[in-house]
Formats: C-alpha cells, sequence, structure tokens
C-alpha cells in the first residue's frame, strides 16, 4: 500500500492571509447553494441582493443565511478601510517624527556606551555606600526595646 504524503489535497487552497487583504483582492465564498467569486465590496453587494430576493420567495432561513454572509463581508470591509485609514494616518506621523528625530539627533550628546553606564551605576552604588558609612545611627536603649514589646504584644 502506498502512501501519499507528497499528494497535496485541495482543501482550504484558497485560504487567504487576511492580514495583507485589500479592497481589490479577489476572493472565493463557498456560499450556501454556490460559490461566489469576486472582491469583498461585490461579495455584499452579491449576498444582499440574493438575501432580498430569497425574503421575497418567502424563504427566511436561506434569506436570513445570506444576510450573515453579506454582515461578515460588510465587517471585513469596513476592517479594511479601518486598515487603510491607519496606514495613511501612521505614514504622517512617521514622516513628521523623521524629521524632528533627524533635527534632534544634531542636538543631543552622544549616548554612553553600555559599558560606561555600568561603571557609573557601580560608582553611583559605591557613593551611596559611603554616604551611609558616614552618617550616625541612633542606637536603641533597653527601653526603646520594651516598649517595642508592649506594641507587639497588642
Amino acid at each position: 500500500m502506498r502512501k501519499n504524503n507528497g499528494r497535496r489535497r485541495h482543501r482550504g487552497q484558497n485560504r487567504r492571509n487576511f492580514n495583507n487583504l485589500n479592497k481589490n483582492t479577489v476572493i472565493e465564498s463557498f456560499g450556501p447553494i454556490s460559490q461566489i467569486r469576486g472582491n469583498v465590496q461585490q461579495l455584499n453587494e452579491k449576498y444582499n441582493n440574493l438575501g432580498n430576493d430569497a425574503a421575497s420567495n418567502d424563504d427566511k432561513v436561506l434569506s436570513e443565511t445570506y444576510y450573515q454572509f453579506a454582515d461578515h463581508y460588510h465587517r471585513l470591509l469596513k476592517e479594511i478601510e479601518i486598515a487603510n485609514e491607519n496606514k495613511i494616518l501612521n505614514g504622517l506621523k512617521s514622516d513628521d517624527t523623521d524629521e524632528k528625530d533627524h533635527n534632534s539627533e544634531a542636538n543631543d550628546e552622544v549616548k554612553p556606551s553600555r559599558k560606561e553606564r555600568s561603571i557609573n551605576a557601580k560608582l553611583k552604588e559605591d557613593e551611596g555606600r559611603a554616604v551611609k558609612k558616614n552618617t550616625p545611627e541612633l542606637e536603641l536603649t533597653e527601653n526603646d526595646n520594651k516598649i517595642k514589646d508592649v506594641n507587639f504584644l497588642k
């Protein structure tokens, strides 16, 4: 018996990455009765028309099914429009920030290397320890200890 590991089945072969979808991308839709091809706007209109036709023929179940497909493609169309608007806005914002960054780079000093920052941090720690050693610490007397014990018992 021969195994068909290399053979590809044709199930789901048309599945696309919806992250790269735009208004003009042609999609195959497998609806309740037949397969329909077109872009997102065309599929939305087609399923709305099919839903209206089914409703006029008093087929409530089929019309609701078509309307669900139309709703899906309507939502997909809105997502595509929002994504395009965000791309345009981000493009404008990045252009503005590029100009600001370019101008601010001339005014900024060179950032110290990791090694220099590490050495500076260690020096600050050592200075902090030296300051702590030079400050006199308060010593507790026996009376202070008794007060702590009494407060602890409460």
